[in-house]
């Protein structure tokens, strides 16, 4: 099941998202992310949030399920949404709307992913996000920008295959950052020994 997540961060142009949301199992409009939907004309499967940021009246418009959350707890609206969907045996998930606007938001579902690696990633017009630990292959097109940040701290061990600019037991912290390496084949192929890296792979 692949649950697509519509979050309240900046999105300047809906125009891409709308046919992507055909391949999700279920679309959940995440509190303020239902103005989205209703800019796409989307029918959410699910509402969730503490409904700061989405209007009563239009939670109103729509007679879809609606898990409400208090105002004062430890996770975030989107925390909880993701949380929800993976309980309910969502194997991939998508975040749109995740970026921009509060930086401290931002930041806060960059580590997110950190949680759940290749599991969840954020989607934007212009990059795919998500994390890795461990070992991971990654589909991608010869010619994608791909860069790999360190997150949570240091990385090391780090083995690539595929990539313009190779690391072998490399290590990545605050001093050293891969950004804008380059796919030179349709899978990359990444190892590490210890630590998570967040990877952002530009669209083509």
């Amino acid at each position: 099941m692949k649950s697509a997540l519509i979050a309240n961060g900046h999105i300047h142009d809906l125009s891409w998202i709308k046919p992507l949301l055909k391949g999700y199992s279920r679309i959940i409009a995440v509190d303020g992310g239902l103005r989205y939907c209703k800019e796409m004309t989307i029918l959410p499967n699910l509402i969730i949030g503490d409904f700061d940021s989405a209007p009563k009246e239009l939670l109103d418009e729509y007679a879809v399920p609606k898990i409400s959350l208090k105002r004062e707890k430890d996770e975030t609206d989107l925390e909880a949404a993701l949380i929800h969907e993976i309980n309910l045996g969502a194997e991939r998930l998508t975040i749109f709307g995740g970026w921009g606007g509060r930086i401290d938001h931002s930041l806060t579902n960059a580590l997110l992913l950190t949680r759940f690696p290749e599991q969840v990633q954020i989607e934007t017009e212009q990059e795919i996000v998500f994390a890795i630990e461990a070992s991971a292959k990654i589909r991608c097109k010869k010619g994608q920008t791909l860069s790999l940040l360190p997150i949570c701290g240091p990385v090391s061990g780090i083995n690539t295959k595929g990539l313009k600019w190779e690391l072998n037991e490399g290590a990545m912290g605050p001093h050293f950052i891969g950004i804008s390496n380059v796919c030179l084949q349709e899978e990359i192929s990444i190892e590490i020994e210890e630590g998570v890296l967040l990877c952002s792979l530009l669209k083509i």
